[in-house]
């Protein structure tokens, strides 16, 4: 092979050139707003192989003429599979994505084996593979490599010969990338399964299929292996119902790696270190009685729904949800489930109106438009002691910020920047 053509640049783009100059080969980043008006057989005249960044939609007009001039198309993602030496697991889903694979990045870090997390969590598999041939690893056959993989990403891999792999949900998101709805969303996330043995293929509990059977199972909040009371899940940051899911996924995971029976003390010592990351349902302050919660990683309904109730166990109406952003075509009725916990709905962006749309009389909602600032002023003066202020959006960010981090930290600026 002597010439890669890379379709879209990012962590991607970037992954992809690192691993094709490890190998020595020739890698050519273009996209299609620089490629307008030139002509298409000179960009891939001596070209091998098409790699796909997961931005790229089907419109692309270079992507439509590798497929037509049958070239091979693969994502980064299977590019750096094909040069990794290791071993993989793999998870997807809609929601529970990062927190999975970062606690099963973290717990077999704490059982002595060398992992690390790649894919749609920010380091891409073909950088690590690249980083291996650079001679950066060492032990690198016995590498486990946890794969976040997003339904962009699957798209154009075709297996993930992974020892196991975890599908956690399927809900409504993405479904502008998707003709088909939210069926070919699900059909493209399980493709995850492809080149993985059938009894390794585990579902979250909502889905249908093969559950977690590796022993684990949580009654009342409490952690068991095989009928043995393990520990109490509210001495970890993973006793919300969303994590518990998360946490049996990872444990499936781990155990295809590890024989957890004998090491059950390095496990639950593990698990009480463990720590979600920022902006999921990030305590940000308490000012004058009321809590500030950053959730802006919620960026779909369900999302939003697991936050809310992992927060009040029971509705009271005590909830100031601040909600909105850039719209994916996403059904939003399900947050009309809500209404027993909201106190008020704040919205902004552009699909403010249509998250304001779902909800009744009886749930007052105020539209700050394109005013975040506003939006978060508006539930401060709306919040009384006792009350919750939770950024939980229900929708990407990228149509006032450059992602969910800068939203949340924006959010958590203006909080602290709030009259005590």
């Amino acid at each position: 092979m002597k010439k890669i053509l890379m379709i879209g640049g990012g962590i991607s783009g970037q992954a992809a050139a690192q691993l094709a100059t490890a190998l020595d080969i020739e890698c050519c980043i273009v996209n299609d707003t620089e490629c307008a008006g030139a002509k298409l057989s000179e960009i891939f005249s001596g070209v091998d192989l098409v790699v796909v960044s997961p931005g790229v939609t089907g419109n692309s007009r270079l992507l439509q003429y590798a497929v037509a001039e049958k070239f091979e198309v693969i994502s980064e993602l299977e590019f750096g599979i094909r040069h990794f030496p290791g071993k993989l697991l793999a998870v997807t889903g809609t929601n529970g994505k990062t927190t999975t694979v970062e606690l099963t990045e973290f717990l077999l870090k704490k059982l002595q084996v060398n992992a690390v997390a790649a894919g749609n969590i920010g380091l891409g598999l073909a950088a690590v593979a690249a980083g291996i041939i650079r001679g950066e690893f060492t032990d690198a056959e016995k590498m486990v490599a946890v794969l976040e993989v997003s339904s962009f990403q699957l798209e154009h891999t075709q297996k993930i010969p992974a020892l196991a792999a975890v599908l956690l949900n399927v809900e409504s998101d993405h479904i502008n990338r998707y003709a088909g709805g939210l069926s070919e969303y699900r059909a493209v996330k399980e493709r995850i399964f492809n080149a993985v043995p059938e009894d390794k293929r585990f579902y979250g509990m909502s889905m249908t299929g093969q559950k977690y059977s590796c022993g684990f199972e949580i009654l009342n909040d409490t952690l068991y292996f095989q009928g043995k009371t393990l520990l109490d899940l509210h001495k970890t940051a993973l006793a919300a119902e969303h994590n518990q899911e998360n946490l049996l996924a990872a444990l499936s995971l781990v155990a295809s790696v590890v024989p957890l029976a004998t090491r059950l003390n390095e496990l639950t010592n593990a698990l009480q270190e463990f720590k979600t990351g920022d902006h999921r349902i990030s305590p940000v302050a308490e000012i004058n009685g009321v809590k500030y919660i950053d959730d802006s990683k919620a960026t779909n309904p369900a999302a939003v729904i697991a936050a809310v109730k992992s927060l009040e166990k029971m509705p009271c109406k005590n909830i100031v949800l601040i909600a909105g952003g850039l719209d994916k075509d996403m059904d939003f009725t399900p947050l009309a489930t809500l209404t027993g916990y909201l106190k008020k709905v704040i919205v902004y962006g552009r699909c403010g109106s249509k998250v304001a749309g779902v909800f009744t009389d009886e749930v007052p909602v105020f539209d700050a438009k394109t005013d975040f600032a506003l939006a978060v002023r508006e539930a401060a003066a709306t919040a009384i002691a006792g009350d919750t202020v939770l950024l939980s959006p229900a929708a990407a960010s990228m149509d006032m910020f450059k992602d969910y981090k800068e939203r949340g930290n924006v959010f958590a600026q203006l909080v602290r920047a709030l009259p005590q």
